[in-house]
């Protein structure tokens, strides 16, 4: 089975000088991104409003929710902190993780022959109402590599970012899931990436953990993986 390694909050920040893992700036270092409408930009949703819509028309992306359907936002909707999305930018959209209850928000994918063995996986994650929800990642060969809290800091925006021990070649299956039934209480997740970890440089905690065969978002205790914490700045 495989392990994942702990990151220190220090030692990330000093190496990424805490720079945004989908950025351009950083596709030599961590690869192309595996996720499919990572930014949930494929779907049109009205400036200044939200959309419920079939998971069809969100590419790469399905739910569990009872009548198939996903919750987008635009970023120019909600003026509450964190209103814009984690771009700070009045385009785009971001999902809201519960629509009418509780349910599971997931993306399959398959990692390349050559894609090596260690990854990088990151989101932003913010809730209205200090909401808590799951994250998950699951191997087809490795099993779960992750079961964690989604980390949010207060109202702002808040990157997730783990590094995980794969397999080439395997299906990676990555979920979100809020805790709360009222969606209004449930995380917002945007900017999704998980690509190869290329960068020499990346230093990590030697702390590995071993993964527990939780499932994908078991109901129980979760693995205690670190998770660095940046709050986002917004633009006014």
């Amino acid at each position: 089975m495989k392990l994942f390694n702990k990151l220190t909050v220090a030692a990330v920040g000093v190496v990424l000088g805490l720079a945004a893992i989908p950025g351009e700036a950083n596709a030599a270092s961590f690869g192309k991104n595996m996720v499919i409408n990572g930014e949930f930009e494929d779907t049109k949703v009205d400036d200044n409003d939200w959309l419920r819509t079939d998971a069809g028309n969100v590419s790469g992306w399905q739910t569990t929710d009872e009548d198939g359907e996903i919750e987008l936002w635009n970023q120019s909707f909600n003026s509450v902190n964190g209103g814009k999305g984690s771009d700070g930018k009045d385009t785009g959209n971001h999902l809201e993780t519960n629509l009418d209850g509780i349910a599971t928000i997931s993306q399959t994918f398959t990692l390349a022959e050559d894609f090596g063995q260690n990854a990088i996986f990151s989101f932003d994650a913010w809730s209205r109402k200090n909401g808590t929800g799951k994250v998950s990642v699951f191997g087809s060969e490795s099993g779960s590599l992750l079961n964690e809290a989604i980390s949010m800091n207060g109202t702002s925006w808040t990157e997730n970012l783990f590094k995980l021990d794969v397999f080439a070649g395997e299906e990676i299956t990555i979920a979100f899931q809020g805790n709360e039934a009222d969606s209004i209480d449930s995380p917002h997740i945007d900017q999704v990436f998980f690509g190869a970890n290329n960068d020499p440089k990346f230093v990590q905690a030697a702390v590995p953990e071993p993964a527990s065969i939780l499932g994908i978002l078991a109901v129980g205790a979760f693995g205690s993986a670190s998770t660095l914490k940046r709050k986002k700045k917004q633009q006014a």
